[in-house]
């Protein structure tokens, strides 16, 4: 995997259940991430034990609000 890939992109691929786990989160958790549309993204890290790195992107400030 080159650079990033949203969450939403990476369960196409491997189920919600095993992301979950990679995530260290509920099966649910990873649904609700999906429906609310998060900007939750993924990137391959050897350096973690699941091999991704998960991270959210998120706007700053008071007046960066997501409309």
């Amino acid at each position: 995997m080159i650079g990033y890939t949203t969450l939403k992109e990476f369960v196409s691929l491997h189920k919600q259940e095993n992301v979950a786990v990679m995530m260290g989160v509920s099966q649910g958790a990873v649904s609700q991430m999906i429906r609310a549309e998060r900007d939750i993204r993924v990137e391959a890290d050897i350096t973690k034990a699941s091999g991704y790195r998960f991270y959210e992107v998120r706007p700053v400030g008071k007046n960066n609000k997501a409309a």
